[in-house]
């Protein structure tokens, strides 16, 4: 359902080097536990790219392959069309259909992006217009998905659509697509980077403006989650789905997402992952160097869903399980 603006990679990567420790305020016998996703056989690098709104699964990539991770059980999607194809999966239903981009080689060099709906082993190329190319961002209970398209000549210039389950395709203006819920509420960003974003409802185009968001953004659980600069530095910003600012919290920078229970889930300043709740915020102590340039999330038990990165510059998709014994 959600998906953050791929500016976050930009805040992430200033944070490979950086150790992070367990919740302060935990008592002692209560810590994270970390988790590895499987991988297949001989794999030794993969990285998470989505998860469900459940967070019952996860979508993950290696080379040129998608992976499902179901309640962490491995399924290896398809190939893609091409031998020398690349499957980039980017968003995942509680069902377990997914959404996402293929990369098909042209003749001559190149490649043509196309966004695509997976089920049953099945790729569903989504339509686009002569010369356009397109890539799936977030797709939504309903199997609603939502994208981007552009001209071949004028890849700058993109355009926001949501193909639904059924029917033609849907467009809303220049921007960046971030997320869709299963009411079909979007949320889409300016098309540069920078402030602005709208809340778009997907069946009229009513547009509500958020003059204030700031990349990266997320939609989850009912809200929409930026960061912005404050009088006294950085926070996370949560607005409901009319605009209106329901929460503020000093410190946090780069947003991964929000529980039913209404923990957020980012990082404070640029290091430190961290956990924003009622109570005030407690910092996220993993065992390994948390990489928040790729899917992060919180789920509704407070297990963390995440990347890691080792020394050889490798990365493992894992969850972090909070025990207390």
């Amino acid at each position: 359902m959600k998906r953050r603006s791929a500016i976050a990679g930009l805040l992430g990567a200033l944070v490979l080097a950086s150790a992070v420790a367990t919740p302060q305020a935990a008592a002692a016998a209560c810590r994270y536990v970390r988790q590895d996703l499987p991988l297949p056989a001989g794999v030794t690098s993969a990285e998470t790219r989505g998860s469900s709104t459940d967070n019952s699964r996860i979508v993950g990539s290696y080379a040129n392959r998608g992976l499902v991770w179901t309640n962490s059980a491995l399924r290896v999607m398809a190939p893609p069309a091409s031998p020398s194809g690349t499957v980039r999966p980017s968003a995942v239903t509680n069902t377990g259909v997914v959404a996402g981009t293929q990369e098909i080689p042209l003749g001559g060099g190149g490649y043509d992006s196309r966004a695509f709906r997976y089920e049953n082993n099945a790729y569903q190329l989504l339509a686009v217009e002569p010369g356009e190319q397109s890539a799936g961002h977030a797709i939504n209970d309903g199997g609603d998905v939502l994208g981007v398209v552009w001209q071949t000549a004028t890849p700058a210039t993109r355009t926001v659509v949501m193909w639904p389950r059924t029917g033609p395709r849907r467009s809303f203006g220049a921007g960046e697509a971030v997320g869709i819920d299963a009411q079909r509420r979007i949320l889409m960003s300016a098309p540069s980077p920078g402030q602005a974003g709208w809340i778009v409802d997907g069946n009229t185009g009513v547009k509500t403006t958020l003059p204030d968001a700031r990349t990266p953004m997320v939609l989850d659980n009912g809200r929409v989650l930026h960061f912005e600069f404050g009088p006294a530095g950085t926070r996370i910003v949560e607005l409901g789905l009319t605009g209106t600012r329901l929460a503020t919290h000093d410190g946090g920078v780069n947003v991964f997402g929000r529980n039913n229970s209404g923990t957020v889930f980012g990082t404070y300043g640029i290091p430190q992952p961290s956990l924003w709740r009622p109570s005030g915020r407690t910092d996220a102590l993993l065992d390994k160097t948390f990489d928040p340039r790729f899917h992060a999330d919180v789920t509704d038990a407070a297990t963390l869903i995440g990347t890691y990165r080792e020394a050889d510059d490798s990365t493992h998709p894992a969850r972090w399980v909070w025990i207390c014994s």
